[in-house]
């Protein structure tokens, strides 16, 4: 796999997997009144950053 591409695919779990975890671990709730929304807005940020549109 080129750099780049692991680079990136590291950089999507990452992402995701991080907020599932906090979740799972109960750690986004104290925080986030609303965890759906707050990965809704992650995971949109995280598009918008690749350069992708929604």
């Amino acid at each position: 796999m080129p750099p780049a591409a692991a680079a990136l695919a590291l950089r999507v779990w990452g992402r995701m997997h991080g907020l599932v975890a906090l979740e799972i671990d109960g750690h986004i709730h104290p925080v986030a009144g609303n965890p759906a929304a707050l990965h809704r807005a992650d995971m949109l940020d995280l598009v918008r950053s690749l350069g992708l549109t929604v």
